[in-house]
């Protein structure tokens, strides 16, 4: 009788811990051009617990995969899962971020935090709502030898253009120069002086 007493309160204290439990996390995250994504998932109202897992879930319809999950101390200490997709978990006091690494388009989805209390006793656990990843096709690499011809090409251009321009001043610099200090010189003969002429007077009688 005793024993079933001690077993209900020990249910119905872990159900009461497991109530108080909040796990949240961002409604979308976007992935870089890289394909990594980094998920918070924050908790609250754990109690003393000395261990903690953490595992990340998939959800496709009503069938959810198993991304990655890890145990980890209060000690907090990083770590990595090595998989498919590599998870690198950074747990802190009230929250464990999760890196994902190596994702591809077909990655996209919803993504749920499931949080564990491992120790010490009572065990309880709780999710959040999910988190909506989104993994954009990165565009192919631009071809790097076409745009270095096309940046020759165009160096090429400018290059022989200011040749041109420079010649063409040039020329017309040396034709207006020699227009102006060299010539004929044609000797032209004295001006005659002008010859004076004295009035007279015509006396009729």
């Amino acid at each position: 009788m005793i024993a079933l007493l001690i077993t209900i309160g020990f249910l119905c204290t872990a159900t009461g811990i497991a109530k108080v439990m909040e796990v949240t996390q961002p409604a979308m995250v976007l992935a870089n051009r890289k394909g990594t994504a980094s998920l918070v998932c924050e908790y609250k109202h754990i109690g003393n617990a000395k261990e903690i897992r953490v595992t990340l879930l998939k959800q496709t319809g009503n069938q959810f995969t198993e991304i990655c999950a890890s145990t980890y101390t209060t000690e907090y200490e990083m770590f990595s899962v090595e998989k498919i997709i590599q998870c690198h978990v950074s747990p802190s006091r009230n929250n464990v971020t999760l890196t994902l690494t190596g994702l591809q388009p077909n990655d996209t989805g919803l993504y749920i935090c499931k949080m564990e209390r491992m120790y010490p006793p009572p065990y309880f656990m709780n999710t959040g709502n999910g988190t909506q990843l989104y993994v954009i096709d990165p565009e192919p690499c631009p071809d790097t030898d076409l745009y270095l011809w096309i940046l020759g090409a165009a160096a090429s251009g400018l290059f022989l253009y200011s040749i041109i321009i420079s010649t063409f001043l040039l020329s017309r610099a040396i034709r207006k120069r020699r227009y102006l200090t060299t010539g004929v010189y044609v000797k032209m003969p004295p001006e005659e002086p002008q010859k004076s002429f004295k009035p007279f007077h015509i006396t009729i009688n």
